[in-house]
């Protein structure tokens, strides 16, 4: 697996835009968002794991996180947690390469 599978765990970067889609509503229907501690009735869209669905636009305080336990987490082998807060796993994937990478200056 290359640098960029790790970030890309959904392989967007070769899919065209109806498969796009296609890939973003079976992840919404299969997250277990909606059963979250931290999820606030109402919020739409869900899924926040995947790319370009953004953060909760009605979340304020982060609570337990299930991310672990959804089988979509599983299913693509996510790694980060508190998508709904933090931003996607190709968001927090990126931070942790491009944090990681740099060096301080002093």
């Amino acid at each position: 697996m290359g640098k960029y599978d790790t970030i890309d765990r959904f392989g967007i970067d070769k899919m065209n835009k109806e498969d796009y889609q296609k890939r973003q509503d079976y992840v919404t229907k299969k997250c277990k968002c909606q059963g979250c501690p931290t999820y606030v009735k109402g919020d739409a869209p869900t899924g926040y794991c995947y790319p370009l669905v953004g953060t909760s636009k009605m979340i304020q305080w982060e609570k337990d996180c299930i991310c672990g336990t959804c089988p979509v987490y599983k299913e693509y082998e996510l790694s980060h947690t508190h998508y709904c807060t933090r931003c996607s796993q190709m968001c927090q994937a990126l931070k942790t390469e491009v944090a990681g990478g740099q060096g301080g200056s002093g």
